[in-house]
């Protein structure tokens, strides 16, 4: 007597191509990421000097809007301290939890806000205290807030070039 031979198990080769897709997915998603914030940004500075004043304003917000979240007792986080030039005063710094969301969302608009190169302002020699270059630095303005930005070119890899020297919050 001949028995049947047990049938072949059922291989689900859709399944096992989606999960590779997937994985390729999320792989090529995490190197993009690291592409981006390691050289992407770095690229901004070999642009011109419009295209460096909207990266610059798009940084600023997006680094003021989370060291503002950091903030506990009057003092922004830890976390937070990598966009500040280390030598700003503190006091300056914590100038930031002041900061609420339509104060950024006004910087952030440039119909709302205006934003000078320093190096064409009166101020030029604020770069130069940070040992920053004026020409990379740019500073965004409101009725209520004044930062200013510098792109910092010798910046260690792997970090987003750009650091806030100054930070201004005028109350009303």
């Amino acid at each position: 007597m001949m028995e049947d031979a047990p049938a072949p198990r059922s291989r689900n080769v859709g399944l096992w191509v989606g999960l590779g897709c997937l994985g390729t997915l999320v792989l090529s998603c995490c190197l993009f990421t690291y592409w981006a914030q390691a050289y992407g940004w770095r690229v901004i500075l070999t642009q011109g000097d419009e295209t460096k004043m909207w990266a610059s304003r798009t940084i600023l917000v997006g680094a003021l809007g989370s060291s503002a979240k950091s903030c506990k007792d009057g003092a922004i986080g830890d976390d937070a301290l990598p966009w500040f030039h280390p030598d700003m005063p503190a006091e300056s710094r914590d100038r930031v939890c002041a900061l609420d969301e339509a104060a950024l969302r006004r910087l952030g608009t440039p119909e709302q806000s205006s934003t000078s190169i320093l190096h064409d302002t009166d101020r030029a020699e604020m770069a130069a205290r940070f040992g920053m270059d004026p020409a990379l630095c740019f500073e965004h303005s409101t009725d209520d807030v004044s930062a200013v930005g510098c792109f910092d070119p010798s910046a260690e890899t792997g970090t987003i070039p750009y650091q806030i020297i100054d930070l201004t919050v005028r109350q009303p």
